[in-house]
């Protein structure tokens, strides 16, 4: 699965084309649709963030920054890599979301996702991850620093890939965190100067709030 960076949006394929103000009924997800924001004027939907909230347990204004984020991030890794994905890889990441998100949402909506998640992962893994890697001098050197003073610390050999692991995870998250920063600097992202509520649709997964 993505880093925790990698939230998710689902794409409100359908409804796409709506404009600032727009108010649309998605009778399968029972819910007023409306647009959030805007990047590069394309616009981010109510349901979108609504399912970002969801998923992630997050409080609103944070779910339509990750949606905002996931947008960017999506974008550039389908439009960089190919975007085939395996038919059985796919099915089995849109149940998984199924179940977390309830059935407030269209099985449109939940595959979009699946498909936005598993695209993102698929270049953090091919394009990102190589750069993650750390030296041996840097595990060695964390070790040390642990072990210094600790006559119960365990040998080197026992605890050495554990380490590495956590660096390079530590390198991935800035590798990712700087990704999204430059995405962000490169985009024209715009909010409405009225922001409606977020509140998820009746019958959807529980929330946080």
């Amino acid at each position: 699965m993505p880093s925790r960076r990698i939230a998710s949006a689902v794409g409100g394929i359908l409804l796409a084309g709506l404009t600032l103000g727009s108010v649309a009924f998605i009778e399968a997800a029972n819910v007023v649709e409306r647009t959030m924001a805007f990047i590069n004027k394309k616009p981010v939907l109510l349901s979108e963030v609504q399912l970002t909230q969801i998923l992630l347990q997050i409080n609103p204004e944070a779910a339509l920054e990750k949606t905002i984020d996931e947008d960017l991030m999506f974008e550039e890794s389908s439009r960089l890599l190919s975007t085939v994905q395996d038919e059985k890889e796919l099915e089995a990441a849109t149940t998984v979301l199924r179940a977390k998100a309830g059935p407030g949402f269209s099985d449109a909506a939940i595959k979009r996702k699946a498909q936005m998640q598993l695209s993102i992962a698929r270049y953090i893994e091919i394009r990102m991850r190589p750069q993650a890697r750390v030296e041996d001098t840097e595990v060695r050197r964390l070790f040390d620093e642990k072990a210094v003073g600790d006559p119960k610390a365990p040998e080197f050999v026992q605890v050495e890939p554990s380490i590495r692991e956590s660096l390079e995870r530590r390198a991935l998250d800035r590798k990712i965190e700087e990704w999204v920063t430059s995405l962000r600097q490169r985009a024209e992202i715009r909010r409405p100067v009225h922001p409606v509520s977020l509140t998820p649709p009746a019958g959807t997964g529980s929330s946080s709030f």
